[in-house]
């Protein structure tokens, strides 16, 4: 796993590179059976566990008896991604159980529909919409979840969403009629609000885990 940066790492640290059912099949033939003279050797190996996958070092006498065991060796490649995986998993689990989910949704790639929900929760219980009238706030409610998904998209590399495809978002889900032509008079405020909330939440969530990329970059710069 390869540091490039904390929202790099939050995606990657979640992302399962499984190597294909053949893939294994073929490794765990070349493993087989092991016979023959030779000292101790550690062998690492990656094994399920209830539907997790969990790291085993064995020692292995060699010297006598024949060797056989089902799981994968683990790469020193492989090793070396649980590890760093790990330590941004830990940081992640430092933060509050809302900010994981908004991190979640934003960046893992397994993220789901109650990440989102979360998310979008948070967004709105904190954005200080509360003095608008109930009108405005039915659509700003929604506006909410339209900033989370606009600021996804703009931390993937793509353009957010514009005032066009946020009315057309929020309509999608009031049924009203909500005119982008009116977009600076009556939302342009409420927009900024809450795309700025979204971008403080998401630098709230991602501390922890850029404080782990600095330490790696360190330790590198160290080697280097």
């Amino acid at each position: 796993m390869k540091i490039i940066s904390a929202r790099q790492a939050w995606h990657d640290a979640l992302h399962e590179d499984r190597p294909s059912a053949l893939a294994v099949a073929a490794e765990a033939a070349v493993l087989g059976k092991r016979s023959g003279p030779g000292d101790v050797k550690i062998m690492v190996m990656l094994e399920n566990h209830d539907g997790k996958e969990v790291v085993k070092v064995y020692d292995i006498r060699k010297e006598g008896v024949q060797e056989t065991r089902s799981g994968r060796r683990l790469t020193e490649a492989r090793c070396a991604h649980m590890l760093t995986a790990g330590l941004i998993l830990v940081a992640i689990d430092s933060l509050s159980k809302s900010l994981r989910h908004l991190g979640n949704f934003l960046y893992s790639p397994i993220a789901n529909g109650n990440d989102l929900s979360v998310a979008h929760g948070l967004v709105w219980l904190g954005s200080g919409l509360e003095s608008l009238t109930e009108r405005k706030k039915q659509r700003a409610y929604w506006m909410a979840m339209a900033a989370l998904q606009s600021h996804k998209m703009f931390v993937a590399g793509a353009e957010g969403m514009g005032p066009g495809a946020v009315c057309m978002f929020v309509e999608d889900r009031t049924g009203e009629k909500m005119n982008p032509q009116n977009w600076a008079r009556d939302w342009q405020g409420i927009w900024d609000a809450l795309c700025s909330h979204v971008d403080k939440l998401d630098k709230q969530a991602l501390k922890p885990v850029a404080a782990v990329v600095q330490r790696f970059r360190e330790r590198d710069e160290m080697a280097a």
